[in-house]
Formats: C-alpha cells, structure tokens, sequence
C-alpha cells in the first residue's frame, strides 16, 4: 500500500521554529518520541536528548523552549493525527452506533505505517500519550495555554465525538464531557492494565490492553446511550 500523505497542523505558539521545516527539526521529533518511551517525561531533558542526536543543545532550543513544549507538540500532532484517521475510517458508515464504536477502535488501536511519517513512531508515541497526554493539560498555566489555542487538536477530535454522540441520541445533554471521557477513560484503562491492573478489573492469564480497554469502554457506552 502507498503512503498516504497528511498534513498535520499544530498551533505555532507551541514552537519556536516548526521542527518539521528541516532535517534536525525532524529528526528531534523521531528521537524525542524514542527517548520519551524509553526513559519518560520526568527524566528526558535535552542534553541527552542532544546527545541521542549527535547535536548541540542550543540547537534543540532553537525549535522549543523547553521539554514540556516538545511533548505538547507530540501529543498535539497525536491528535491532530488520530483525528484524521478516524475520519478515515467513519466516512462510509450511516449508522451512528457503529460510527461510535468503530471510532474507538481507531483512537485505541490506530498504528497505520502507511499513513505515518518515517519520522514518527507511532506506536512508540502511543505510548507517549497514554503515559504523559495528562501532564498537557494539568498544569497552572492551563488557561492561558489554552487561550493561546495550545489544545485546539484535542478540542477538534472532541467536537468530533461529540456530534456523533448527538446522531445516537440527539437529547443527551452532556455530549462534550462524555466524549472527553471515552478519550481520557481509554488512556487511563490502558495505563492501568499495563501498570496498576488491581485499580482495574484485570482478566486472569494473559491479555490484550488495547482489546480490554475497547470492550471497557464499549461496555460503558452501552450502559449509557
């Protein structure tokens, strides 16, 4: 199958110079999702970053101020992403039930080498979100951050869960707050099965996260629309 070709688009308060623009750009996009996986949000910095890439540290401060802006691009452009294939993949579909449920399945699941850049990780940024997308958002300076359109991805995929929640039952009064919580809910589930499986209702032997956490949230679905 050929490469699909997708523009993503994150806001450029989030950056100083769009690493996309330039090979190095790029290739701290690639190592940074890389060393984000490996060691975490909590002990990458940029000097090892840096020296991951064979490059200085004032260059990487060329194109973010510091590391939390790096991973607000990465998770934005996760977004941003994950938008579009979901897009994708409900474009054929009439009925809104399986519109819904097909959607989450793309949010869980999504890891299309076809439509990813060479430059991206997918499943290596999945993880990422799962494991930092909260540190984005919980942090004082969030209503200015926002203001300033720093969640306008996350926003969008929202809105788009949103109307489809509307197609099944157009008098649901809190479609924003459950669409956000199908989102945060599957990261938080997949967290925990992976990490914490007593704060979940783990199945004995061996499982799959990503199908878990899709019959969870399938399951909560049903008990609510």
């Amino acid at each position: 199958m050929p490469k699909i070709n997708i523009t993503v688009n994150i806001h450029e308060s989030i950056y100083l110079r769009n690493p996309l623009e330039t090979t190095l750009g790029k290739t701290m996009i690639r190592e940074a999702i890389i060393l984000f996986d490996e060691i975490g949000f909590e002990n990458l910095n940029f000097k090892k970053l840096a020296a991951r890439m064979n490059s200085s540290e004032a260059s990487l401060y060329r194109y973010f101020e510091n590391k939390y802006k790096l991973l607000t691009y990465l998770v934005s452009w996760y977004w941003d992403f994950m938008h579009f294939m979901l897009l994708m993949d409900i474009r054929n579909i009439d009925d809104p039930r399986k519109k819904l449920d097909t959607a989450i399945d793309t949010l869980v699941n999504a890891l299309v080498s076809t439509a990813t850049p060479d430059y991206v990780d997918q499943a290596k940024l999945h993880a990422v979100v799962v494991e930092n997308a909260s540190k984005v958002y919980h942090t004082k300076d969030v209503d200015k951050l926002s203001k300033e359109g720093y969640y306008q991805n996350y926003s969008k995929l929202i809105s788009t869960l949103s109307s489809i929640i509307l197609e099944i039952d157009k008098t649901f009064v809190y479609p924003n707050t459950l669409a956000t919580n199908i989102i945060e809910q599957s990261l938080t589930t997949e967290y925990y099965l992976e990490h914490l499986p007593t704060l979940t209702d783990t199945p004995s032997g061996e499982f799959d996260s990503r199908k878990e956490t899709i019959k969870m949230v399938t399951y909560m679905l049903d008990r609510i629309l």
